[in-house]
């Protein structure tokens, strides 16, 4: 099938979308993958809130494109596709101004999953062990039953990655994004744009994504100045503003919008700006850049002005560390964070 889909690219990407939700939906049903895995899918696949009204449970799931968790039970008057075989129950895409292309494709695939998986009995395939351990919405049990199978004790690393070339031993895939599991606390690996946390306890293993999730929307990409891979960890209080501040939050703020409109004929604002920030001196932060002092100078004298404060100095520096920040929590929902050029 992944052959076809690369074929396909290059002659008709529309042919080439639709085998890819297909694949993908087969290969959930094949991981024997949870109900939340299969309606978290159709949210990261459409761009748009998922929702599942389970009729057998009595309750509504909803998750949004990143993989949040929804309150609430924001039924409308969306288009619904029933499930096969579960009377009752059936699913929904929140998107407001008609559907997307592939939204009739991605709720008829993810209902036939859902029938699937409800009557399937062939055990989780190990990627679909490592959804359920790192599912909130699977029983406690069920966890226990992952978490045994895959012979995890003590702590664990979650490691939530941009890059399909994540080595793990434990490895799934959730929407577009990558996640593996590594026993301990081991050097995380290079070379790709990844968030992490720590779950001391596998049961705990839930909350550990959700970290390595907001560890990952602060991360970098590969080769720019901030880093790429990202401890939850390490965060401290700036973890805080990632967890609090939705992309499209931070991309509304006044300071974040000013970078961005400098940016467009400016493509080295961002990063002149992390390297004043990281760097105790101008002349360490040139050498970062690999740009001549005066280059710098001239370059933070004409930010000043565009700016209207000083990113060196003071409160001004606080607030470009903060609109540099906001800057990377807007970006952090893109499958892969552009840094810009030096």
């Amino acid at each position: 099938m992944r052959d076809l889909i690369g074929k396909l690219e290059v002659v008709d990407d529309d042919a080439a979308s639709a085998l890819r939700v297909i694949d993908h939906f087969d290969r959930l049903v094949d991981e024997r993958a949870s109900t939340a895995a299969v309606v978290r899918a159709a949210a990261a696949l459409s761009g748009a809130t998922a929702g599942l009204h389970d009729a057998a449970r009595a309750l509504v799931r909803r998750f949004t494109p990143d993989g949040r968790t929804l309150t609430g039970k924001d039924e409308g008057d969306w288009r619904h596709e029933p499930v096969p075989g579960q009377p009752g129950s059936w699913l929904w895409l929140e998107r407001a101004g008609g559907d997307g292309p592939l939204d009739a494709l991605i709720l008829e695939r993810a209902a036939r999953a859902l029938q699937a998986l409800s009557t399937g009995s062939a055990p989780p395939s190990t990627s679909g062990l490592v959804r359920i351990a790192c599912d909130p919405g699977a029983t406690d049990a069920d966890r226990r039953d992952a978490v045994a199978r895959l012979r995890l004790t003590g702590p664990v690393t979650v490691v939530l990655s941009t890059s399909a070339d994540l080595e793990a031993t434990l490895i799934s895939t959730m929407g577009s994004l990558v996640v593996g599991l590594l026993p301990g606390t081991p050097a995380l690996p290079a070379g790709i744009r990844a968030g992490a946390a720590v779950a001391s306890d596998p049961l705990r293993l839930p909350t550990a994504l959700e970290q390595a999730r907001t560890a990952l929307r602060l991360a970098a990409s590969v080769g720019g100045l901030a880093p790429s891979v990202v401890r939850h960890e390490d965060l401290g209080a700036l973890a805080v503003i990632a967890e609090r501040i939705s992309p499209q939050e931070a991309a509304a703020v006044g300071d974040v919008r000013r970078l961005e409109e400098l940016l467009a004929g400016h493509p080295w604002v961002v990063d002149t700006l992390q390297a004043v920030l990281d760097q105790p001196s101008l002349r360490q932060s040139a050498a970062m850049l690999h740009v001549h002092h005066s280059t710098l100078q001239e370059r933070l004298t004409w930010l000043s002005g565009q700016l209207g404060y000083s990113p060196v100095k003071g409160r001004g520096r606080q607030r470009a560390a903060v609109a540099v920040l906001l800057w990377r929590v807007a970006h952090g929902a893109d499958p892969e964070v552009m840094d810009e050029p030096h």
